[in-house]
């Protein structure tokens, strides 16, 4: 069952970053740790260069025994035996993407703020849904304040695995765990790092060990 993999921390690439070797060195070192579950985020990339790093991911991915995502392709998942997608809201795609990608593929949708949306992918049957942002962040340009209470209502009202996004970091994880999420995910507040594989572990450490 893919639920297994849907829980902890989360990480996602940024779209922006300076050298493709520093990028994928770093990618590979947090596969490497305990997570379940990564999300390559590609959306700037050429076909050329994000096929060569998918395939690299992929690879470590199995080895690992860590669920690979791809944001959007959904043409390109389907070259994989078992790598998932997380793509924007959007009915016309949530409606059709489980009949195109099969039973077994990791779907993932962002539904922002709305439980609405929630309510119409769970219905889909895709297998997560995420909501956010969570807090102000540099990823998106356009994009609204989800507020906590949503969290709270999701978890009461859905079956399917919930992550919050979103401007997510060291100072404020607690303040999402509390909120009892299935994932957190983060972006800058792994990858921006001085050392984002020691700031992985201890939000790993926070995630598992948390009070709430």
């Amino acid at each position: 069952m893919c639920e297994k993999y849907l829980k902890g921390i989360y990480p996602i690439t940024p779209n922006k970053y300076t050298s493709d070797t520093n990028f994928i060195d770093d990618c590979l070192r947090v596969i490497n740790t305990n997570i379940n579950v990564f999300q390559f985020r590609p959306k700037l990339l050429s076909y050329v260069r994000r096929n060569r790093i998918t395939d690299l991911l992929y690879k470590e991915c199995q080895k690992n025994e860590v669920k690979l995502i791809l944001n959007d392709f959904e043409d390109e998942v389907i070259k994989y035996d078992d790598v998932g997608i997380h793509i924007g809201f959007d009915v016309c795609r949530v409606r059709n993407i489980r009949n195109k990608l099969g039973e077994d593929r990791i779907i993932g949708i962002s539904c922002y703020d709305s439980l609405d949306n929630a309510r119409y992918c769970e219905k889909n049957k895709v297998s997560y849904v995420s909501f956010g942002s969570m807090y102000r962040t540099n990823n998106k340009v356009d994009y609204s304040l989800c507020d906590k209470n949503i969290i709270k209502k999701a978890r009461e009202s859905l079956d399917i695995p919930i992550c919050v996004i979103g401007g997510i970091n060291l100072d404020n994880i607690g303040e999402q765990v509390i909120l009892k999420p299935d994932m957190i995910a983060l972006i800058d507040g792994i990858f921006l790092q001085i050392d984002p594989i020691g700031t992985l572990d201890i939000l790993l450490n926070k995630f598992t060990n948390e009070e709430i």
